[in-house]
């Protein structure tokens, strides 16, 4: 009896530090595959954004990291414009830093010109490192200003 307690308590114990190593191993995971030099994206959409030419574009400001040589940036803004719909997209290919990096994206009404106050806006990053590809995105709603 005294030994079926112990054979149980010992299985008990192997059980729970297994557990506890996987719960501290498992989220430094990414952070080790982010310091030995993996791909690295991520994108941040800022507000506010900038009315230019009268509402023919806006100016979205974004804050993006990725250690790829270039990446691509693709944004999408809808804005209600009275009873219609003002939208845009924009593509802009970016040379990465490897850092935090502020870049201002110009995105071109199409039909409908952007006003003053709210929008959506979606953007997304892509890029590739080596033989690794990835993309990271970010949707905010965000305030559009006169300059």
């Amino acid at each position: 009896m005294k030994r079926r307690r112990w054979v149980r308590l010992v299985a008990i114990l192997a059980l729970t530090s297994v557990a506890v190593i996987a719960l501290l191993i498992g989220p430094m995971s990414p952070a080790v595959g982010f310091f030995s030099g993996g791909l690295s994206l991520d994108v941040q959409v800022q507000s506010p954004a900038t009315l230019v030419s009268r509402g023919a574009a806006i100016s979205v400001p974004l804050e993006i990291v990725c250690t790829s040589r270039q990446a691509e940036v693709d944004i999408q803004v809808s804005q209600r414009a009275g009873s219609a719909i003002a939208q845009g997209f924009a593509f802009e290919e970016v040379t990465c830093e490897g850092d935090l990096q502020h870049v201002d994206v110009t995105v071109f009404a199409n039909g409908n010109a952007f006003k003053k106050g709210t929008a959506v806006v979606q953007a997304q990053i892509f890029g590739c490192l080596r033989r690794v590809c990835g993309s990271e995105s970010d949707t905010a709603e965000i305030a559009i200003v006169k300059k």
